[in-house]
């Protein structure tokens, strides 16, 4: 994109620099000829979408899946901040969606990931689900109206809704952004028959994890969610960078990051994964 307009230091000049870029005035002063090194504006806006709907409020083992797309954000968003570039995004439950613009600075971060414990603090296991999840969708569309190009935007959900129209959306945004998708669920490997209580907030009602056919058909579920979200790499050419409720969530950002975390896989005996709604 050409030069950039950052000045970073005065140096001798060598044999093949651009001559443009002689500081004549500090040439004159050391009777050498001196050079103004410039270096690439690098700043761009990051967008952290992260869902702390009641679908989220869910694990068997570790945190719940909305306290892991937490942690995620915020250690994405210092990260960021710490590259200079701009930070902000938008957070959305099952009532309600925050924005906050990304700018320079802390404040626009701190005021992110205030507005993040506030909805992540108002999750309770006796709250009502929505008929339909359809708060991902309106999240990308609110998304969509600050038309953001050249920018990240890592989206950090279970993706609790994804059809049709979402995938509509988010092949809009990786058009001009690096779109990332940070899926949060819990580790098939560690699942093992328990005794499961299933809620919509007022009622409730017992699984019979027991039984193998129920296990197979949960799994089989569960797959088909995981891989309708793995299936978005090719099919947006974005990356999928999937974050399990039961490891250390800065770990698995630097290995998914680094390319060296593997897509969990569901073993041979069917486990236990949790319905939309189940907690």
């Amino acid at each position: 994109r050409g030069r950039g307009l950052d000045f970073v230091e005065l140096r001798p000049y060598l044999p093949g620099d651009d001559t443009r870029n002689i500081d004549w005035r500090a040439s004159a002063r050391s009777g050498k000829p001196q050079l103004r090194v410039y270096a690439e504006e690098r700043e761009r806006p990051t967008w952290l979408i992260v869902d702390q709907r009641i679908a989220m409020f869910f694990a068997r083992r570790g945190a719940l899946r909305s306290v892991v797309a937490a942690e995620a954000a915020a250690i994405w968003g210092w990260r960021a901040l710490a590259g200079g570039d701009r930070v902000g995004g938008i957070v959305f439950g099952d009532d309600g969606i925050d924005q906050v613009t990304p700018r320079r600075g802390r404040r626009a971060l701190l005021h992110l990931l205030s507005r993040l414990v506030a909805r992540n603090q108002a999750l309770r296991a006796d709250s009502a689900p929505p008929g339909e999840p359809t708060q991902l969708d309106a999240a990308l569309a609110l998304l969509a109206k600050q038309a953001p190009r050249e920018a990240i935007v890592a989206i950090f959900s279970a993706f609790d809704g994804l059809g049709p129209a979402t995938r509509s959306r988010l092949l809009a945004l990786s058009r001009h952004n690096d779109l990332v998708l940070l899926p949060v669920w819990e580790d098939p490997a560690t699942l093992r028959p328990a005794r499961i209580v299933v809620s919509d907030g007022h009622l409730q009602v017992p699984v019979k994890h027991a039984q193998a056919e129920v296990r197979a058909r949960l799994a089989t579920a569960a797959q088909t969610r995981m891989q309708d979200v793995l299936n978005l790499r090719a099919e947006l050419g974005c990356a999928v960078l999937p974050l399990l409720t039961s490891a250390p969530t800065l770990v698995q950002l630097a290995r998914g990051l680094d390319g060296r975390a593997p897509a969990p896989k569901f073993p041979d005996v069917p486990g236990e994964h949790s319905t939309d709604h189940g907690r």
